[in-house]
């Protein structure tokens, strides 16, 4: 009886040992692709510090890039977050909801390519300071700025992405652009249209990089303002 009970205890043991590693294992990746890319551990720290690498952060972390920065953001299931320049990113724990993560953009530009999850609930939500949008498998382009936010979706499935902006829920899919525009701080309005052809510099620094001049290859126009990308 005294060797089954040791063996019970040291199989219970050997469970919670590797459970808390598999908890530990649950770490997003930031890495700095170019430029000055800064991070803070907790997020609401006063200051950020330099990163010359990469580094393992919890879901209480910030991330910032400088001029013609950029950076990388791998999650625990190998999604991946690109952090455009003059970004300020955070990682935000959504307890209690039907989000595994929470990725709040305070301006800038992000491109994300999110891995679809088993079962029927989204398993990221990006916020900015006026939208929220829950993202399952989704490659898409999200930009914020003082003026508003524009959501410009690649392969959105169906029922893959839903986006709430002031008082207006509404779905995104493949070859839409969601455009959220800001006044007083707030959502004002929101309007669905097709993909352009020519994107914004905040969106064309992922697809073309910049210049030797510093200004990102394409010549149009940011809604939101963010000047991410010139």
């Amino acid at each position: 009886m005294r060797r089954s009970g040791l063996w019970l205890a040291l199989g219970c043991a050997a469970a919670l040992a590797g459970a808390r590693a598999s908890a530990a294992d649950q770490t997003n990746e930031l890495a700095r692709v170019r430029g000055e890319v800064g991070y803070a551990v907790p997020a609401s720290a006063a200051t950020t510090r330099p990163l010359a690498g990469r580094i393992d952060l919890s879901e209480d972390a910030r991330a910032v890039t400088g001029f013609r920065a950029a950076a990388r953001l791998t999650l625990p299931d190998s999604s991946t977050v690109e952090i455009g320049d003059k970004t300020d990113v955070r990682l935000d724990a959504f307890r209690g909801a039907a989000a595994a993560h929470g990725i709040a953009l305070q301006h800038g530009a992000l491109r994300f390519t999110i891995h679809h999850p088993a079962g029927a609930a989204s398993n990221y939500v990006f916020k900015t300071p006026t939208t929220q949008i829950a993202v399952r498998g989704t490659l898409a382009y999200l930009v914020s700025g003082p003026n508003g936010d524009q959501l410009y979706c690649v392969d959105c499935a169906p029922g893959d992405v839903t986006a709430n902006a002031g008082p207006d829920t509404v779905r995104v899919e493949s070859g839409q652009t969601l455009n959220v525009r800001r006044i007083g701080g707030r959502a004002f309005d929101s309007a669905i249209v097709a993909n352009a052809s020519v994107n914004n510099p905040a969106i064309d620094q992922f697809l073309h990089g910049f210049s030797p001049f510093g200004r990102a290859a394409s010549e149009g126009s940011d809604p939101t303002g963010s000047d991410s990308g010139r």
